[in-house]
């Protein structure tokens, strides 16, 4: 299944949905169902917020970043009232009144245990109206019927106000799986906010770029099927796979291409 995650307009520019699908063609990815965008998901959410806010779990908060900047986390300043009710408000997660602690067992980095309080009140509604990553992807995860999470080492620390919220929501706790993450010789996480070149949209190019994600993912892929088409090169990774030979370091420079 493919999901666009639209859910913050200005960081969407128009054309990169259809840039993503053909991406994930060229590297011989196809989904068995229609393209699910967030964007047009708001009653969903909002059913979602709803159900936080009656159980006193989640409540509007006037306060601006600037207000908060010397703080490590949200303090919980709107916890009892809005500071500033005439302001714009945000929806905040009551991380102190969910599950705690919150315990899971990643796949590659064993049990992790966090005390989401410390890690503060997470916004699920920004002050814009815009929905807010955290509330977004666990109400579509349960309603895909995802059954595990793999993702990025950089998200570990998200996955405590998820929990919070599947609990809270009655949704089902998927399998979390987080990968470390591949950076460049200056240590900058291979990102389009650091100017990392964008994946090819031609097979003939992708198919070294899949071997050395394999390569760079701990697999075993035979050096020969570093040419051969992304089919023949899934077909091979996909029947050998193995995440037991994955290293936990949380960093790592990629292959020589």
């Amino acid at each position: 299944m493919v999901r666009i995650e639209d859910i913050d307009p200005p960081r969407c520019p128009p054309g990169a949905d259809s840039e993503i699908l053909r991406q994930l063609e060229a590297f011989g990815l196809q989904w068995d169902e229609t393209v699910r965008y967030q964007s047009a998901r708001h009653a969903t959410y909002q059913a979602a917020l709803d159900q936080l806010v009656s159980q006193g779990l989640a409540y509007p908060c006037s306060c601006s970043r600037k207000q908060w900047r010397e703080h490590a986390v949200y303090p919980g300043w709107c916890r009892k009232a809005a500071c500033e009710p005439d302001k714009p408000m945000a929806w905040r997660l009551r991380s102190d009144l969910g599950l705690s602690p919150v315990v899971w067992q990643d796949r590659l980095f064993g049990e992790q245990t966090f005390d989401p309080a410390q890690l503060g009140d997470v916004v699920l509604k920004r002050k814009d109206g815009l929905w807010a990553y955290q509330l977004a992807v666990v109400v579509d995860d349960a309603d895909q019927g995802i059954s595990d999470v793999v993702r990025g080492h950089d998200l570990l620390d998200n996955t405590p106000w998820q929990r919070q919220l599947q609990v809270a929501l009655g949704l089902p706790e998927p399998r979390y799986l987080h990968l470390p993450l591949i950076v460049a010789g200056n240590g900058q996480k291979l990102s389009k906010q650091n100017l990392a070149p964008a994946l090819p949209t031609d097979d003939d190019a992708a198919r070294p770029l899949l071997h050395h994600a394999l390569l760079a993912l701990d697999q075993t892929p035979p050096a020969e099927l570093a040419s051969a088409p992304v089919t023949d090169q899934l077909a091979v990774a996909i029947a050998d796979w193995d995440v037991a030979r994955l290293r936990p370091d949380v960093f790592r420079v990629p292959p020589t291409i």
